[in-house]
């Protein structure tokens, strides 16, 4: 992502910090000093996810998310600190990887970590769930 904010953030910065698309929401209502709505036309809204990303604009540390998940055209994922758990269509099977020492996503660690495995994935089907992501009945 590319931004510019004369006297805020300066020349040449960059940061390492995470951050998702999701988070975009949450920093427009943080800029716009206004509050997201429970309802709309006597609809609850489901709350948000994001985390605004003002402070990683301001040169603050960011409290990255505990755990992020999402689905895109029927593909799974779930991250939790350095762990990421993928489910891809195609594949039909969890695969696990450990971010810290693998970021490219190369090796494998499913087969090796069984209970994380079910953990992850028992997180992404209770966040499909709340959110109504395909595949979370």
């Amino acid at each position: 992502m590319i931004a510019r904010w004369p006297e805020t953030i300066g020349p040449n910065v960059i940061s390492a910090q995470p951050a998702h698309i999701i988070d975009f929401m949450a920093t427009f209502v943080e800029l716009a000093q206004t509050e997201y709505p429970a309802n709309f036309s006597a609809n609850e809204i489901i709350p948000l996810e994001g985390k605004s990303i003002v402070p990683i604009l301001r040169g603050e540390v960011r409290k990255p998310h505990d755990t992020l998940a999402w689905e895109y055209t029927g593909n799974r994922a779930i991250r939790q600190g350095n762990w990421k758990l993928v489910w891809d269509k195609t594949i039909k099977d969890w695969e696990l990887y450990d971010l810290g020492r693998d970021r490219c996503e190369t090796v494998d660690l499913a087969g090796q970590n069984p209970e994380r495995v079910k953990e992850m994935s028992a997180d992404w089907f209770a966040w499909a769930k709340k959110t109504g992501a395909p595949g979370g009945k």
